[in-house]
C-alpha cells in the first residue's frame, strides 16, 4: 500500500489563500472528526469517542455514528445496535440539513467549491454512509419493521451513491471526451434500478459543460425521478424528497478515476477524496452485499429494486482501500473479510479470466493490504484477527491458531470476542478438542449473539473426546460424558433469545430441534443421550463452516478416521440408525472425499447413497431436512472441480483442455444448482444458499465466456 504525505487523505492541504473562511473551518471538522473516528480500528474506542466529543460539525456526529456502527457489527449486541442507530439517524439529519444549506449557499463568495462534485455533495455522501449503515443495523435487528425500513435506506443510499458517479463520470469525461463514460443498462454487469420506464428527468448527456464549482447551472443533485417504494415516485415521497440524490434508471461505468492513486492531481482537493473514497466504498460494500445475498432472501430484495455487481463492487473496494482515511481502512476490512471468509466458505467460484484485474484469491495484494492495516494499527487485534484468517485460507491452520493465542487481550470487547470465536473455530478444523471446548466456552461471556451454539459445540467436542476414550480409559471418558450433557442442555433454552429480521437465527433452530432428536432417541432407545448422538457432531460442524476447504490432507484424514468410528463395532447404537443419519455420515464422507480431490468416490458416495433418497424421509419435527439440497449442492462442487481448468489452475492435474467436455461438466453442475436453490424452505437455506448464489454467479460467468456455439 502507498504511504503517503498527509495522515488522513495522502494529499498536503491546499493553501490557505486558495480556501474561503467556511470552506477552511469545513475542512478542519472534516479531519478532526475522522482522524478521531479511527481510533476505533486500533481498538482505541475511548480516544475516538474523546476526540468525536470536541465538535458538533456532521462529520463529528458521522463519526459518532461510525463508531458505534463499528461496534455494533463486530458484536451484533442490541445496547450498541440501538445506539447505533440514533447516531446515525442524528448524522442522516444533520447531514441533510447541511446538505440543504449548501445546494442554497453554493454561489456565496465563502462556499466551498468543487470541479468534481455539485455543491453539497460531500453532506450528500454524508448522509448515505448513514442511511448505508442505518440499513446494515436494521437488517440485523431483531425486529421485521426495522429490517424492512433498513432495506428501504439501502435504496436511498443507493440513489445518492449513483449520482456521485455520474458526476465523477462526466467530469472525467469532459477531461477526455473521446471516451465514452456513461454507458447504457444493457452494458452495466448487472445494475439496475427496478423500474425501467421511470426516465429521469435530465439525462447525463443534459448535464451543463461548465464546471459544477463556477456556474449556477452546475447540475443539482435533485433534479431527477426514481422508482419508489411500491411504485411510488421519489419526488412525490417526503422522506425521499428531502434526501440528498435521485437518479434515473442507469449506473455509469467504471471512469477513468477508478484508477487514479491518492497522488494523482485530481485529488487535489481533501474533500474530494472524502467524497471519491466514501463513494466507492459505499457504493462498492452495497454491490458486492446485494450479490451475496441467498436465495431465500432474494424476493425480500425487491424492495430495493436493484441488483448486485461483485466485479465492480470489488473493484470500487480496492479504490478505497487506496486512501490514508478511516475509509480507506474500512474498505480494507470489508476485503479481507470477504476473500478470507466468503471466498474460503464458497466452493463454487468463477474462473480468473485473462487479463482480470480480480483474481478469485489475490495473494499478493491482500497481503500487502494486510502489511499497510497492521502497520498503521499496531495495537489493534482486529488486524491480527484478519491475519490469522489469512492463514486459515492458506491452510495454515496451526499458525491461524497460534497466532490467536498469544499477545494481550483487546480493550475492545466486540473485538476479543471475534477474536476467541476464530480461535474457536479453527481449533474445531483442527479437532484441538480441549481449546476448542474452552473458547466456545470463553465466548459464552464475551457475547451473547449465539449462546445456544457455543454451548453446544462445546458440548460436542467432549462427546468426541468420550468417544475416543470410551474403551481405552473409562474412567476419563465418563468425565467428558457428563461435561458433554451439562452443555448440550445448557443449549436448548438460550435459544431463541436473538432474532434475525424477526426470525430465530438458523442454527438457534438446528441446536434446538438437534438436542430435541437426541433426547427422543435416548428415550426411544432407553440409552444414555450421549450414547443417543449418532453422527459425529463435530464433523457435523466442521462441514456447515466449511472448514475443509482450510485443511491439509492429514487433517482430512482424521476427519475421515472420527466418521469411521461412527458406524464401527465400538458405537453400539449404530444397527438402529435409520437412512436419515445415515445419509448424513455419508455427505459429510462425501464432502472430505471431495476436498481431497477424490471426485469419482466422491460422487459415488452421493449418487448411491444419498440423492435416491425421497424427501419424506427426512420431513418431521426432529429430521434433518437440509441433507438432501446440501447433497445436491456436494455433487454441483464436485463436478465443477473436475473440470480440466478448474484442476489446471489448482495444480491438481495437468489435463489438456477439452472445451465439449467441460461444457457437459458444467451442466451438470448447473442442473444440480438448480435444485439446491428451488428447494423448498429448510433448516439451513440461509446458509446452504450463500453457496449457492454463489455458485449460480460462477457458472453463468462461465457460460458467458464460453456460448454455445
Amino acid at each position: 500500500m502507498l504511504r503517503v504525505g498527509s495522515w488522513l487523505y495522502g494529499k498536503k492541504a491546499a493553501s490557505a489563500s486558495t480556501q474561503s473562511l467556511d470552506s477552511l473551518v469545513e475542512l478542519k471538522d472534516l479531519e478532526e472528526a475522522m482522524r478521531a473516528a479511527t481510533f476505533i480500528l486500533n481498538d482505541d474506542v475511548d480516544s475516538a469517542e474523546a476526540g468525536l466529543a470536541q465538535g458538533t460539525s456532521t462529520y463529528h456526529t458521522l463519526g459518532k455514528g461510525m463508531v458505534a456502527f463499528v461496534r455494533a457489527t463486530l458484536g451484533f449486541e442490541q445496547e450498541f445496535m440501538r445506539q447505533a442507530s440514533e447516531r446515525l439517524s442524528e448524522a442522516e439529519s444533520s447531514a441533510a440539513n447541511d446538505h440543504h444549506r449548501a445546494q442554497h449557499r453554493a454561489q456565496a463568495p465563502n462556499a466551498y467549491r468543487s470541479e468534481i462534485y455539485a455543491a453539497g455533495s460531500e453532506y450528500a455522501l454524508c448522509q448515505a454512509i448513514a442511511q448505508l449503515m442505518g440499513a446494515v443495523v436494521g437488517v440485523l435487528n431483531e425486529s421485521l419493521t426495522e429490517s424492512i425500513k433498513g432495506f428501504y435506506r439501502m435504496r436511498k443510499a443507493y440513489i445518492a451513491l449513483d449520482a456521485i458517479l455520474k458526476m465523477e463520470a462526466t467530469f472525467m469525461e469532459k477531461k477526455d471526451p473521446k471516451r465514452v463514460l456513461l454507458k447504457s443498462s444493457s452494458d452495466l454487469s448487472k445494475i439496475s434500478l427496478a423500474s425501467a420506464d421511470i426516465k429521469s428527468a435530465h439525462s447525463a448527456s443534459e448535464v451543463p459543460s461548465k464546471p459544477a464549482s463556477t456556474s449556477a447551472e452546475s447540475p443539482r443533485i435533485d433534479e431527477a425521478l426514481s422508482p419508489g417504494i411500491s411504485g411510488s415516485k421519489i419526488g412525490t415521497d417526503p422522506d425521499i424528497s428531502s434526501g440528498p440524490f435521485t437518479s434515473g434508471t442507469s449506473t455509469p461505468g467504471a471512469s477513468k478515476i477508478i484508477n487514479h492513486d491518492p497522488d494523482s492531481d485530481i485529488f487535489q482537493n481533501e474533500i474530494d477524496v472524502f467524497v471519491h473514497s466514501g463513494a466507492n466504498f459505499c457504493f462498492g460494500i452495497l454491490l458486492l452485499l446485494i450479490s451475496m445475498v441467498p436465495p431465500a432472501f432474494s424476493k425480500l430484495l425487491s424492495i430495493i429494486g436493484f441488483h448486485g455487481d461483485k466485479q465492480r463492487g470489488l473493484q470500487m473496494l480496492w479504490q478505497a482501500s487506496k486512501f490514508h482515511n478511516i475509509i480507506g481502512a474500512m474498505a480494507a476490512l470489508a476485503l479481507l473479510g470477504y476473500y478470507n471468509g466468503f471466498v474460503r466458505y464458497c466452493d463454487i467460484m468463477p474462473d480468473p479470466t485473462p487479463g482480470e484485474d480480480l483474481e478469485i484469491y489475490p495473494r499478493e495484494k491482500l497481503t500487502e493490504l494486510l502489511t499497510e492495516m497492521r502497520s498503521r494499527f499496531p495495537n489493534s487485534r482486529l488486524w491480527l484477527l484478519e491475519e490469522s484468517r489469512m492463514k486459515g485460507a492458506n491452510k495454515n491452520l496451526d499458525g491461524a491458531l497460534e497466532l490467536l493465542c498469544t499477545g494481550t487481550s483487546s480493550p475492545l470487547k466486540q473485538v476479543e470476542a471475534l477474536c476467541v470465536f476464530e480461535k474457536s473455530l479453527n481449533a474445531l478444523f483442527l479437532h484441538n478438542y480441549d481449546v476448542c471446548s474452552a473458547a466456545f466456552i470463553e465466548c459464552v461471556d464475551l457475547n451473547s449473539w449465539s449462546r445456544s451454539l457455543y454451548y453446544y459445540i462445546a458440548g460436542s467436542c467432549h462427546v468426541a473426546q468420550y468417544r475416543q476414550l470410551h474403551t481405552s480409559d473409562p474412567k476419563k471418558a465418563e468425565e467428558h460424558a457428563a461435561k458433554a450433557r451439562e452443555y448440550i442442555r445448557k443449549a436448548p433454552p438460550l435459544a431463541g433469545k436473538k432474532r434475525f429480521m424477526a426470525r430465530q437465527l438458523p442454527f438457534d433452530v438446528f441446536v434446538t430441534r438437534k438436542i430435541a432428536k437426541w433426547e427422543a432417541r435416548a428415550k426411544e432407545w432407553k440409552v444414555d443421550l450421549i450414547d443417543a448422538i449418532g453422527v459425529d457432531p463435530v464433523e457435523e460442524m466442521i462441514f456447515f463452516w466449511n472448514g475443509h476447504s482450510r485443511m491439509t490432507p492429514s487433517q482430512l484424514e482424521e476427519s475421515l478416521v472420527r466418521l469411521a468410528w461412527c458406524e464401527s463395532n465400538e458405537n453400539k447404537t449404530w444397527p438402529r440408525e435409520g437412512n436419515e443419519d445415515k445419509a448424513i455420515l455419508d455427505l459429510l464422507r462425501a464432502a472430505v472425499l471431495r476436498s481431497l480431490h477424490k471426485y469419482d468416490e466422491a460422487k459415488e458416495v452421493l449418487c448411491t447413497k444419498i440423492l435416491p433418497h425421497e424427501k419424506s424421509i427426512f420431513k418431521g419435527p426432529l429430521k434433518d431436512d437440509w441433507v438432501l439440497p446440501a447433497a445436491h449442492f456436494e455433487m454441483a462442487a464436485n463436478v465443477w472441480m473436475e473440470r480440466p481448468t478448474y484442476q489446471s489452475l489448482h495444480q491438481v492435474s495437468d489435463k489438456p483442455a477439452d472445451l465439449p467436455a467441460e461444457r457437459k461438466l458444467v451442466s451438470t453442475c448447473k442442473e444440480h444448482l438448480d435444485h439446491a436453490a428451488r428447494w423448498e424452505s429448510y433448516e439451513l437455506d440461509a446458509r446452504i444458499g450463500l453457496k449457492v448464489t454463489a455458485a449460480i454467479e460462477a457458472v453463468q460467468q462461465w457460460e458467458t465466456l464460453h456460448p454455445a456455439q
